[in-house]
């Protein structure tokens, strides 16, 4: 009975395997439902790293975030206020970061960070100045106009140096990262920040060394291991300093009056959403969105009473975005020209009624259409055309003035 019930089992599974020989041959019998056919593009691969420098008593003097171009060699670096507000705005309470900052927490900085920059942080570091000297490279002194004085109450017992041009070598600079001075504010310091971190940008190479990057399988800059080689790649190409935007709380957004400020959530989205894109957070309900402004400096001279660059243009337009409860992931701003009507295009094609409602509100009508390709993680891509600036003219015409909004809503949204 055994050999048997074994036999038709085999000729009842070679019965089924005929079958679905013919089966997957058939070319309408094997075709899945919903199968998504389109080109797929991915977002450029760009590593960061948070670095943090420290005085000599480990309290937090200085603070950027710097990103590698997709190639591998040469970026971004961007200053970071240490006495940014953690919560970005969100309740009553405001947290600087170097209120809550531990020397012995890195986890704890970049999880802050990223929460109040709305991005990912793949590296960090904590140095002092002799540590953030060891990681840059070595260079010849260097001439730099200093906003303010530099004054360490602790470290250098006193001023460092004089406000206006001075010339300083690697060491002195990385000394003035690490200063504190406990009876000034600390936007004076940022400001001195800012400028030093410019004269350092512009020692590097450009074009990019020819330096060999280690590739991946498909082609891609291997990403660097610790943040000493991040930096290291950063400086074998063209490097640029971005300065967040920032905007003062009054007495009743800082209750307690304690010494903080708000980064601009509109730039900080605008800037990394222009270096970073694949690391910009989506922390919102709403799609999300990649918006091109790429307006030439003549196709902005007939809004010039509103807008004097694709970037206030962009901005403003994230803001909304924000505030509707969007994410903007992606941004560029070539100045490569815009097409004569606003172009979106949607990934999924049950969006396409809706978005043609939002449109004419919002943009001043636009030209919806599904999209060709697909652009991993977004939803939709808007393409701003010279018909959105003659709304914003026609807007303005009627007293109602783009809005400011910096993208944050309560708890209710």
């Amino acid at each position: 009975m055994g050999a048997a019930t074994a036999g038709l089992l085999m000729v009842a599974a070679s019965a089924m395997f005929v079958v679905g020989v013919i089966t997957l041959s058939d070319s309408r019998a094997g075709e899945a439902v919903g199968v998504e056919t389109r080109p797929r593009v991915e977002l450029p691969v760009t590593p960061n790293a948070l670095l943090a420098v420290t005085d000599e008593s480990g309290r937090l003097s200085s603070l950027v975030v710097m990103t590698l171009l997709p190639d591998g060699q040469g970026g971004s670096v961007v200053t970071v206020p240490v006495n940014a507000d953690a919560t970005a705005g969100f309740g009553l309470q405001r947290r600087p970061l170097v209120g809550s900052f531990d020397v012995g927490d890195v986890d704890g900085l970049v999880a802050s960070v990223e929460e109040m920059l709305s991005i990912s942080i793949q590296r960090a570091a904590v140095v002092d100045a002799a540590g953030l000297e060891s990681l840059l490279p070595q260079i010849e002194a260097r001439t730099l106009v200093l906003p303010t004085d530099v004054v360490d109450t602790q470290g250098g017992g006193g001023l460092i140096a004089d406000a206006g041009p001075q010339t300083f070598t690697t060491n002195e600079m990385t000394t003035i990262l690490a200063a504190i001075d406990d009876d000034a504010e600390v936007d004076g310091s940022q400001q001195n920040d800012v400028a030093v971190w410019e004269s350092l940008a512009q020692t590097a190479p450009t074009p990019a060394t020819s330096e060999a990057i280690a590739l991946d399988e498909f082609g891609r800059a291997l990403p660097p291991e610790t943040v000493a080689d991040l930096v290291s790649r950063l400086w074998q190409g063209e490097v640029v300093v971005r300065d967040l935007l920032l905007r003062t709380l009054d007495d009743l957004e800082n209750p307690t009056g304690v010494d903080v400020v708000l980064i601009d959530r509109r730039d900080s989205t605008l800037v990394f959403a222009q270096v970073s894109p694949a690391l910009v957070s989506t922390p919102n309900a709403g799609l999300k969105a990649r918006i091109v402004a790429n307006f030439t400096d003549d196709e902005l001279e007939t809004a010039a009473a509103i807008y004097d660059s694709s970037g206030e243009v962009a901005i403003e337009l994230i803001g909304r975005l924000l505030f509707l409860g969007g994410n903007i992931v992606s941004v560029e701003t070539a100045g490569t020209g815009a097409p004569p009507v606003t172009i979106i295009e949607v990934a999924d094609e049950s969006q396409v009624q809706e978005t043609i409602d939002a449109a004419e509100t919002l943009l001043g009508g636009a030209e919806v259409r599904v999209a060709e390709t697909l652009l991993d993680g977004i939803d939709v891509e808007v393409t701003l055309g010279i018909s959105y600036l003659e709304h914003e003219l026609a807007r303005a015409a009627t007293g109602d003035a783009p809005s400011d909004a910096a993208g944050t809503v309560d708890a209710d949204g």
